[in-house]
């Protein structure tokens, strides 16, 4: 079973499993307004080990994010699917 390790908590996972929901088992805090659907752009992550273990980048990620993952490394995690071990950090909105 894949390990996600989402702001250095580990969780075990199936193949498959969204970034997103992983993100809800920890409690992670992953920001949402669609909670899930791919609309809203808020449940950003920063890929930090594993990327070859994600689903592609999506066209809901193009419309929200544009094309500068490879400088980046951010995904939406409702729309990024895991199938072996990743890392990741919670991209928080700054407070004014």
């Amino acid at each position: 079973m894949p390990k996600v390790t989402i702001d250095g908590t580990e969780l075990e996972c199936a193949e498959g499993t969204t970034l997103f929901e992983a993100g809800a088992k920890l409690a992670a805090g992953i920001e949402t307004a669609c909670v899930g659907k791919g609309t809203c752009g808020l449940c950003r992550v920063k890929v930090l080990a594993g990327a070859e273990h994600l689903s592609p980048y999506t066209d809901e990620e193009r419309k929200h994010l544009g094309n500068v993952y490879h400088i980046t490394k951010v995904r939406l995690s409702c729309r990024t699917r895991v199938s072996g071990d990743v890392a990741v950090e919670v991209v928080r909105k700054k407070r004014k």
